[in-house]
């Protein structure tokens, strides 16, 4: 235990030694300490005193060089300001051979620069010395260059007003559908002279000259007039020349550097042309030959006696005027082409014209252009008027064909024209109007001329009636222009759409066309049926008849007019089979007189007849039958082979039922008497088998037998 405390104590002994020494090093380390703190603040005090002596001696040396830099600075922006005002005074002579010279021949960029050297120079005498001399000298120079500025405009704008050559605009029409692109391609101006121009027209309207922009409309206008004449001098020529080399394509008008470009589109150009001009001759002309020669869908209807109209679908009676199907063709272009150069015309305004001015530039622009259309619509909305009350009701077709072309643009018109002013927008607008009135007028006149018309001659044979043929070919015309004939015939209630049934109303365009087309048939019906009763003939009468009839069943038949005439009355098809079988029996009438001498109540009894035992009384009634028949079969058969049914099916039909109806009976008659000894001249009373009685009937309805 006492080795163990003794151990404890040398331990804590040793510990407290080395305690004891780590003391007296930290003593002596924080009295070293305590040393370099104190040589430090000494060193510190030592550069404060020093730094206090520096400033003392340095900062009045500042303060003067200072004062001196701000003296400096002060000099050197008087030099500046003195300069800047001296250069105003040396600005007109140094200008002033450039403002004298034309803008082109120094550039334009350059010529600006020094006209905004004149405005400057202006502005600043003009708010700080504005009694100074040097101000009349500018200011007279500056009228001087803004004056050539503006005709340096006009002078670049005059040169590039030739029209657009024709072919460029025909490529134009060509396109179904154009974009800005497409349009904007149209070098109207040269890019180069349009930045030119871009630039001064800028600069002027900035300096408030806005009176280069009437200049620029006027000359613009001018420039789409021409190019609208030039495209109408172009299609007449081509018109004349179709058929041959298309030389009028390399017109010496055009520029040469187009020459190789157009070889590749002379087919496509004349593919156009004949594109658009196949497009009147089927609108005016349609399948004239085929309607006037036969029944639609049978070849073999050939019509007897003169179908020709009474005033042909063109007049070509010298001196006559008439609706020019060409003229109808150019106007169908001009109104497209006025859309599509029209647009270039506002594309190139909205790059040379401030943006707040395109609109009303556009409209001065535009305004001569489309009096011109509007008169030219006029004018032959009003040669179509005139056809119309000589009796030429196919010029409405040309008529038709403007408004379904007009119609169709308007919405591209109506987009061009959404900011132009009322007056300009109402025009387009106008030009339907017109021609819709002229539509109304035309129809109106066509349902009356049926009534009118059919007073004139009949025909002697009883073939079909001039004024079927034409009401029944113009009626089909119409079915091209249905959806055209919509809006006419729906706002005219009173004239158009007061036959229509309740159902018709609902109906689509279609319904529309087959009500007016109802009240066509309705009224030729009426006038037929009236002029027939001219006839003295009552065969003659129910012949004529029976061909208009069917000639007016089958041209609905095989046409889209009986489907249209179906919506507006139903029984149609129905009432004209009615009216053919109605004819039919009225005919067969005609066979009364031969069937008094074959069936009647005086007959030779067949007792008489078997015993051989013949009275004289029935000798002669025997002879008196003969001879009756004979002589009404012969006149019979003399009558009507002047007849005429130009339909085949019809004809053989009727010469079947009359053969089933008089053949038997005659056979029976023949049987009966031929083989009886009532005469001793046999030959003058039994002159016809019944086989000639049947050769004699094929032979009726044919003049030539």
């Amino acid at each position: 235990m006492i080795e163990q405390n003794i151990e404890k104590k040398i331990d804590v002994s040793r510990k407290l030694e080395k305690e004891m020494s780590q003391v007296a090093n930290v003593r002596e380390i924080l009295s070293r300490s305590s040393q370099v703190a104190t040589n430090v603040g000494s060193i510190l005090d030592s550069f404060e005193h020093r730094l206090a002596r520096l400033e003392t001696t340095i900062l009045p040396l500042y303060h003067q060089t200072g004062n001196l830099q701000r003296r400096q600075l002060n000099t050197e922006k008087t030099l500046q300001e003195l300069d800047y005002v001296i250069s105003f005074y040396n600005v007109a002579g140094q200008v002033e051979s450039v403002v004298k010279e034309r803008p082109s021949s120094i550039g334009v960029p350059q010529y600006l620069k020094a006209m905004d050297r004149l405005a400057e120079t202006y502005r600043y005498f003009e708010q700080n010395n504005p009694q100074s001399v040097e101000i009349e000298n500018v200011m007279s120079l500056f009228e001087v260059g803004t004056d050539a500025l503006s005709k340096e405009f006009r002078h670049e704008l005059e040169k590039y007003k030739k029209p657009v050559p024709p072919v460029v605009t025909v490529e134009l029409l060509e396109e179904e559908e154009v974009s800005e692109e497409v349009v904007g391609a149209v070098e109207l101006v040269p890019p180069g002279v349009r930045e030119d121009l871009r630039a001064i027209a800028a600069w002027l309207d900035k300096h408030n000259n806005t009176g280069r922009l009437t200049v620029y409309a006027k000359l613009r206008s001018e420039a789409l007039h021409q190019s609208l004449k030039a495209l109408r001098e172009y299609q007449r020529s081509s018109s004349m020349e179709r058929g041959g080399m298309a030389g009028s394509l390399n017109s010496p008008a055009l520029p040469r550097s187009r020459l190789p470009k157009l070889d590749p589109t002379v087919s496509r150009t004349q593919k156009f042309s004949d594109r658009a001009t196949g497009m009147i001759k089927k609108a005016i002309h349609g399948h004239a030959s085929s309607s006037r020669q036969g029944s639609p869908g049978n070849a073999s209807y050939s019509l007897h006696g003169s179908l020709t109209p009474s005033h042909g679908v063109t007049s070509g009676t010298p001196g006559e005027e008439g609706l020019d199907d060409s003229k109808v063709e150019l106007y169908l272009n001009q109104v497209t082409a006025l859309h599509r150069l029209g647009l270039a015309e506002y594309l190139l305004a909205q790059q040379l014209v401030p943006e707040d001015k395109v609109t009303q530039t556009f409209e001065i622009i535009i305004r001569d252009p489309m009096d011109q259309l509007v008169a030219d619509g006029e004018a032959l909305a009003g040669e179509a008027r005139r056809c119309v009350g000589r009796g030429d009701h196919q010029a409405v077709l040309g008529v038709l064909a403007m408004l379904r072309h007009v119609t169709a643009m308007q919405p591209h018109y109506h987009k061009l024209l959404t900011n132009c002013q009322t007056s300009i927008r109402s025009k387009f607008a106008a030009i339907i109007n017109m021609l819709q009135e002229t539509c109304v007028k035309a129809l109106e006149g066509f349902v009356d001329s049926v009534k009118s018309e059919g007073e004139r001659g009949l025909p002697r044979d009883g073939t079909v009636h001039e004024l079927t043929s034409n009401a029944l070919f113009f009626t089909e015309q119409l079915l091209e222009y249905a959806s055209t004939l919509a809006p006419i015939l729906q706002q005219r209630d009173t004239s158009f759409t007061s036959a229509m049934t309740t159902l018709t109303r609902g109906l689509d365009h279609r319904a529309l066309l087959g009500a007016y087309i109802k009240r066509v048939l309705v009224n030729l019906g009426l006038a037929l049926v009236s002029r027939s009763e001219s006839y003295s003939d009552v065969t003659l009468r129910a012949i004529f008849r029976l061909n208009n009839y069917n000639y007016i069943l089958k041209t609905l038949q095989s046409s889209e007019l009986l489907s249209l005439v179906s919506l507006a009355e139903p029984q149609c098809e129905k009432m004209y089979k009615d009216q053919i079988m109605e004819q039919k029996g009225l005919y067969s009438q005609s066979w009364s007189r031969v069937l008094h001498y074959l069936v009647n109540h005086e007959d030779v009894p067949l007792s008489v007849i078997q015993a051989g035992k013949l009275r004289d009384r029935d000798r002669q009634l025997i002879k008196d039958k003969f001879a009756g028949f004979n002589k009404e079969i012969e006149e019979m058969s003399k009558v009507q082979r002047s007849y005429s049914i130009p339909d085949r099916e019809l004809r053989e039909s009727l010469k079947r039922d009359n053969m089933e109806y008089i053949l038997p009976k005659y056979q029976a008659f023949y049987d009966k008497y031929a083989s009886i000894s009532f005469t001793k001249n046999t030959e003058k009373y039994i002159k016809y088998t019944p086989a000639d009685v049947a050769s004699m009937v094929d032979k009726f309805f044919d003049v030539a037998a």
